[in-house]
């Protein structure tokens, strides 16, 4: 019986998955999808479902990493660089109508969804 040859146009290599980041939990991990998927980058978070398991699981086991195939990695790590430098850049903040704290990159306060305004700390 012989071998059927496919003739491939393209390099299986460029669609596997590869870990470009290890959030601190899954909030952080949504952040960064958010940011590639804004940028039409498809991506995958290994691990996010874990995170309810915490303390039951120790804590080294529940990370989650941010993938992207391996084709979008280059553009994936730009991006993640802009993030990572306005995090260094931007305090966190304090909204003014409910006092939470809240991260840097937030646009919008996670407890009253009051927008981020200049004023705040």
């Amino acid at each position: 019986m012989q071998k059927n040859n496919v003739n491939k146009d393209y390099d299986d290599s460029a669609f596997v998955w590869v870990n470009i980041y290890d959030a601190a939990n899954a909030m952080e991990a949504n952040i960064i999808k958010g940011l590639l998927m804004n940028a039409g980058i498809q991506c995958d978070l290994q691990g996010e479902i874990l995170q309810g398991a915490l303390g039951e699981i120790p804590f080294d086991q529940g990370a989650v990493a941010v993938r992207v195939y391996a084709i979008k990695e280059r553009q994936a790590r730009e991006i993640l660089v802009n993030y990572q430098q306005v995090q260094q850049s931007t305090p966190d903040w304090v909204c003014p109508k409910c006092r939470e704290l809240n991260g840097s990159t937030f646009e919008f306060c996670w407890s009253c969804r009051t927008v981020k305004n200049d004023e705040s700390e």
